[in-house]
């Protein structure tokens, strides 16, 4: 089962240095993009530190790009 990213943790110029999952457990972006790359992240293929986000077009899903990371909850 895949885990869902539910919150961040931002350094003083506001960039993600961390998320909080749905297991309670806590990860770095590089963690998150490993997972992702792994598809071990719910529907995500790429996370970034400046809020970004890819899904990739595999599976007969359309690519899609977004930037909304940052607005999840700070923990």
């Amino acid at each position: 089962m895949s885990m869902k990213l539910v919150a961040v943790r931002k350094d003083d110029q506001g960039k993600i240095t961390h998320f909080l999952t749905d297991k309670d457990t806590v990860i770095t972006v590089a963690e998150a993009d490993d997972l992702a790359r792994n598809r071990e992240l719910d529907t995500l293929s790429e996370v970034h530190a400046d809020g970004s986000w890819v899904i990739s077009g595999d599976d007969g899903v359309q690519p899609m790009e977004g930037h909304n990371l940052g607005d999840l909850p700070e923990f």
